[in-house]
């Protein structure tokens, strides 16, 4: 193809996308491989602005005002309301290629729905959802892609989604609750891979608390010592203990030791803390410093990690 002919090519798709239309001059003689170069930039530029995939990174920023949320959307030819969900993954490794073609993979079954990646690890999936879906729906969701992640591009991640919202309006907070959800989840539930910004326990609770209130619990509860400093045994036995129910029978059977030698590790952390773990509100007290020391200690590694 000859400069002449790339830079008619290139006015075509121009005028396609713009409306804008020119001719030259054939007395000017330009440069027809350097005009087609910028004429080419141009019209990449205006596909980029106007494309939903832009639109969509605009909105779940919070960029986009309300009269341009529904100006864009007419533009696009989007519906503007409508039962949407937002379910956000986030990956291990930054722009990771395995987890967007799974991903656009998944967007691609359905027509209405809309994959956004919006920063290096975390990928937005907007989905139009019936108005007889369920949260166990959203949940099987969830966990597909989860498992094709895993299957399809061997790429660990999680997913959090948020509750539905009425109109593309309601899709920036439909977003925000749902990086709140990973953010919770790390700091407190880091073995879930699945996270809903409707169910996040004591976690959410305790992310709220400011920082002066957590410190004055964790010292009315441990005074000096802290839950991090207790040694790995202990707290491999006390999560195992929670995790059982507080049923010594069933705690020492998963850990292979007689239902003695766990009586002896937790009489072992009474003496250290001075809380009866096989008492419920003393195990609840426990659970609770426990998760305020981990999310201290979180927040003082975003901070160092934030001057650095």
């Amino acid at each position: 193809m000859t400069p002449e002919e790339k830079l008619e090519r290139e006015l075509r798709e121009l005028n396609r996308l713009t409306g804008i239309s020119f001719s030259l001059d054939e007395n000017e003689n330009p440069d027809a491989e350097e005009l087609s170069a910028k004429i080419k930039l141009l019209s990449e530029a205006f596909r980029e602005k106007n494309s939903r995939t832009a639109y969509f990174r605009k909105l779940l920023g919070g960029q986009l005002e309300l009269s341009r949320v529904y100006e864009g959307a007419a533009r696009l030819h989007l519906p503007a309301e409508g039962r949407m969900q937002v379910f956000v993954v986030e990956t291990e490794n930054v722009n990771d290629e395995g987890a967007l073609m799974v991903l656009r993979q998944i967007a691609a079954g359905r027509s209405q729905d809309h994959m956004v990646p919006v920063d290096g690890k975390r990928i937005a999936l907007i989905r139009r959802v019936p108005a007889a879906q369920k949260e166990a729906d959203a949940l099987r969701f969830a966990r597909t892609i989860i498992d094709m992640l895993n299957a399809e591009a061997m790429v660990r991640a999680r997913c959090a989604f948020s509750e539905c919202v009425p109109d593309l309006a309601g899709l920036p907070e439909a977003y925000r609750e749902a990086c709140l959800a990973l953010e919770i989840g790390r700091i407190f539930y880091m073995n879930e891979t699945i996270l809903r910004s409707s169910h996040l326990g004591i976690g959410q609770l305790i992310y709220r608390l400011p920082e002066d209130v957590c410190r004055r619990f964790l010292r009315e509860v441990f005074s000096d010592k802290k839950p991090e400093e207790l040694d790995e045994e202990t707290r491999l036995t006390v999560e195992a203990f929670f995790e059982n129910n507080l049923n010594i029978s069933e705690t020492a059977r998963k850990l292979f030791i007689h239902r003695n030698t766990l009586v002896y590790r937790l009489e072992k952390l009474k003496n250290l803390s001075g809380l009866d773990v096989r008492v419920f509100e003393d195990a609840m007290i426990f659970r609770i410093a426990s998760m305020i020391a981990s999310f201290l200690r979180e927040e003082k590694n975003e901070k160092s990690s934030n001057s650095i």
